[in-house]
């Protein structure tokens, strides 16, 4: 067996960066860290996301369906769905999200207008 030859391939996701974004012909690629303290409101969009779980531990809510979501998971978020998510336990979640179709080019970038600061536990 010959070795793959990997020379024109560049890494995307560099161990110690932060969130990084790209943009394909057809779809995106959003790497993102969702800090302990970190969820989202209810919200929805217009394109297909899968999310791909690298570490720590999220609930979501996708549509009437919930799941406890760990390292080596897979979170699909069909178009115009509603969700949310909140990041579980100390530790922070990093996902790869692959969104699809390509969104328009105003609103391409990092995804994430849609997380906040979760409160304080009473």
């Amino acid at each position: 067996m010959t070795e793959s030859d990997t020379t024109e391939y560049h890494p995307f996701i560099a161990i110690e960066e932060g969130d990084e974004h790209i943009i394909l012909e057809d779809c995106e690629i959003d790497a993102r860290t969702h800090g302990p303290d970190k969820a989202s409101e209810p919200h929805t969009h217009d394109e297909t996301h899968i999310i791909f779980m690298r570490t720590g531990e999220m609930h979501w809510e996708i549509g009437d369906e919930e799941y406890h979501a760990t390292p080596g998971d897979t979170i699909v978020t069909p178009a115009n769905t509603e969700h949310k998510f909140e990041v579980v336990g100390d530790e922070p979640s990093k996902t790869l999200c692959l969104i699809a179709p390509a969104r328009s080019p105003e609103d391409q970038g990092p995804s994430g207008g849609h997380e906040i600061t979760k409160p304080d536990e009473v």
